[in-house]
């Protein structure tokens, strides 16, 4: 690990003239992995760890982010600083506010080699310069020159006719008073005041007398039963719609989806190294399934609906040679390491039968992965079921067991 830690130092300081991207709004960062002897770190899979800092000396963190990438086979990596990226996790602040205009930023890179979550420091620099786009969006506005955009804070056009267009009241003056709407509370007082004002010309009237009828009419209880009977109609055939059922409830129920899976089989560990835990039974699904990964195994849990998710697992866990080992659990989505996810026991005496659970809430996007590693520090500790027991009658217990149920 050290040693890959040295030669990327030397690597980033070759790029310290940070490429900066108008079209997707980041920072375009690149570096190449390389071992101590000049050799390239081909197709490894590592995490970077950005941060951007107002303050070196206050610590002060504006933005973080955590990106699981893989070298090319000449060892090359890049990423793209702020913008959405697939198996990118944002742990502090948001890029889009950092007011570049405020004053100097510094980058800070760190790496984690072995996706344990341990990150080392390899390298700071001050960003000399930062997009034209970035500094546009915190123009001041005795500065702007054409038209402002509606999200920078202005109406995105450039005259009172396109405004009242974008508005849509460009037609207030030129509707008929007969399709203006009134409730009939309001109808019946204008109605009144019309009648001990007759002598005023209707041009002065907020309303017509004809304009008041014509909507007089509108309120009759025959369009009002109208309305409802074709409501009816529109819930006897079900098929109302998403829309229509999000307007009426004031929101939108969602569909549940979840995913129940097991494994019976022995899994054995290996010293201080990453096993993923393989699923090789379900227990019950809808919208989650198993899916194999590069070794074709069956490790991954695959999640077809976005949403946030509540992960929750027990392992079943025994050595038979030595007490007090140490295990460590945790959780990867898309391949990197999720935060926060990493929980350590300790397995009782030779042979004893030890529970272990833990739950964390994830959110994915579409499609999106999950595993589930685990590492120990002697051979022999294992994830291992119990067999089906009697007097009484006993079901049996899986050496592994996870489920996913979707809750927003």
């Amino acid at each position: 690990m050290r040693l890959i830690t040295q030669i990327i130092i030397i690597v980033l300081l070759l790029y310290c003239q940070i490429g900066l991207s108008q079209n997707h709004k980041g920072i375009a960062f690149q570096a190449a992995a390389r071992t101590s002897y000049g050799v390239i770190m081909p197709n490894k899979q590592i995490q970077i760890r950005i941060s951007i800092l107002k303050d070196t000396l206050a610590e002060e963190i504006l933005y973080q982010e955590l990106k699981s990438v893989t070298t090319s086979p000449l060892g090359l990596f890049t990423i793209l600083i702020g913008a959405a990226e697939p198996a990118k996790i944002i742990t502090i602040g948001a890029f889009e506010k950092i007011d570049w205009t405020a004053g100097t930023y510094f980058m800070r890179v760190e790496i984690d080699p072995e996706n344990h979550l341990q990150f080392i420091r390899i390298g700071q620099q001050q960003i000399q310069y930062a997009a034209y786009a970035f500094s546009a969006d915190h123009v001041l506005a005795e500065n702007v020159k054409g038209v402002l955009s509606i999200p920078q804070g202005g109406t995105g056009v450039n005259n009172t006719t396109a405004f009242k267009l974008a508005l849509q009241i460009d037609k207030v003056n030129n509707v008929a008073d007969s399709l203006k709407i009134l409730s009939k509370a309001s109808i019946q007082a204008l109605a009144l005041k019309l009648d001990k004002v007759d002598h005023v010309p209707d041009s002065l009237k907020i309303l017509s007398k004809a304009s008041i009828q014509a909507l007089a009419l509108k309120l009759e209880k025959k369009d009002t039963v109208s309305l409802s009977n074709r409501i009816n109609q529109k819930l006897n055939k079900g098929d109302i719609s998403a829309s229509e059922l999000a307007l009426s409830l004031g929101f939108l129920p969602f569909e549940t989806h979840f995913g129940a899976f097991t494994d019976t089989a022995r899994q054995l560990g290996l010293v201080n190294t990453a096993i993923a835990v393989k699923w090789r039974d379900t227990i019950d699904q809808n919208q989650v399934s198993i899916g194999l990964n590069s070794s074709l195994d069956r490790t991954r849990l695959l999640v077809v609906k976005a949403g946030v998710y509540l992960v929750q697992y027990i392992l079943q866990v025994s050595n038979p040679q030595i007490a007090n080992d140490e295990m460590s659990v945790w959780m990867r989505r898309n391949g990197a390491a999720y935060p926060n996810t990493l929980r350590q026991f300790l397995t009782g005496a030779v042979g004893v039968k030890n529970i272990f659970s833990g739950q964390a809430i994830i959110v994915f996007t579409e499609d999106d992965y999950l595993e589930l590693f685990f590492s120990v520090k002697h051979n022999q500790t294992q994830l291992l079921k119990t067999s089906a027991l009697t007097n009484p009658s006993r079901p049996a217990t899986p050496s592994a067991q996870i489920t996913l149920f979707r809750i927003q």
